[in-house]
């Protein structure tokens, strides 16, 4: 897969908090302290042990910074999105952008919250703009789908951050963060930079 290097073409900046054709959303509570969740994320193999049938990790970008992340809605549906990281913001937000075809783009991203007995995660997806195929897909049910494969996730999420902490007696650390997130993910600036975050 190419590295993710590159704003979507033709998109207009992918600012967090934009408004958009639509947005999906998710949230619940996981045991785990939001930095361990932040740590466990910020590793996009990780995603791999967070999707389920709905949401599948397919592959990595060669500069590590992005994915492929394949959607199989039902009556077999079948999209492809491409994800690129673009911001990080510890512990609190991880999150970037995602193409499906040449003419959807989202910002797709987590709010880890710190909570009494751990965390408070949401998942949500703006979807900045929509090609016909995917507008039509979301008015027929897509969104319900994508919030509930959202929220499967996010239960994902909270067994495999828990199962990690279990196998080596703690809770990721942040000494352990990959060499992308001291990279930038544009080819002459940061992403950050880039969308003015």
């Amino acid at each position: 897969m190419a590295p993710c290097n590159a704003p979507p073409p033709a998109a207009r900046p992918v600012i967090p908090g934009a408004r958009g054709v639509a947005t999906v959303a998710a949230t619940a509570p996981i045991s785990a302290p939001a930095r361990a969740v932040y740590d466990f994320l910020e590793r996009l193999p990780n995603h791999a042990l967070i999707t389920g049938s709905g949401l599948r990790l397919e592959g990595l970008t060669a500069d590590g910074r992005g994915a492929r992340i394949a959607l199989r809605g039902p009556l077999g549906i079948r999209r492809t999105a491409r994800t690129c990281v673009t911001r990080l913001h510890r512990p609190r937000h991880f999150g970037g952008t995602a193409e499906v075809g040449r003419r959807t783009v989202a910002y797709v991203h987590w709010t880890i919250d710190h909570a009494e007995t751990g965390s408070l995660v949401t998942l949500t997806a703006t979807i900045l703009r929509a090609g016909p195929l995917d507008r039509l897909l979301l008015a027929l049910g897509g969104r319900r789908w994508l919030a509930r494969s959202f929220e499967r996730a996010i239960a994902l999420l909270g067994t495999a951050v828990e199962s990690a902490a279990d196998a080596d007696g703690t809770h990721a650390r942040p000494a352990d963060s990959p060499d992308y997130l001291r990279k930038p993910c544009c080819s002459s600036q940061s992403w950050a930079t880039c969308l003015g975050s």
